[in-house]
């Protein structure tokens, strides 16, 4: 997830085209398209990111300093691609710190890779490492997306 802007200018696109296409299954088990409205340029951005679903409401990983923060943290309507489907929703960030600690640790079981891109430990008692967790989440945001009925 963290990665500089530049791996971002190459790498977002060609997810965004894979996660948008008939090849969609290769990577979308866990990862989403968002697309939103700059709140300030009035252009509409999308990116991929690492999600989890639980009936209609999504929870999705974001970097903080990005520029897609700013413009959603506050609530936004969005539109996402999820596993091909095209759905539209209400983002707001998660604001609650122990919130964002147990929707991230949930997410971090649920994709065990995130964890090693990450590299957040995991304890001998198989919790992972609060210091580490703690680190991340100095740059990583939650966003929490309530699906409107029906799909966009």
């Amino acid at each position: 997830m963290p990665r500089s802007r530049f791996f971002g200018k190459i790498w977002n696109p060609i997810l965004n085209t894979i996660l948008r296409s008939p090849l969609h299954p290769l990577m979308s088990e866990h990862s989403l398209v968002i697309r939103y409205m700059g709140r300030e340029s009035g252009k509409e951005h999308s990116f991929p990111a690492y999600y989890q679903q639980s009936g209609s409401t999504v929870q999705v990983l974001v970097e903080k300093a990005e520029d897609w923060w700013r413009s959603l943290k506050n609530g936004a309507n969005v539109k996402m691609v999820i596993k091909g489907a095209e759905f539209s929703g209400w983002a707001e960030a998660i604001q609650d710190h122990q919130l964002v600690q147990e929707h991230f640790s949930q997410l971090l079981n649920l994709i065990p890779e995130l964890s090693a891109e990450l590299d957040i430990r995991k304890t001998e008692n198989g919790t992972f490492a609060v210091e580490d967790v703690e680190k991340q989440l100095q740059q990583l945001g939650l966003l929490n997306i309530t699906l409107q009925a029906g799909r966009a």
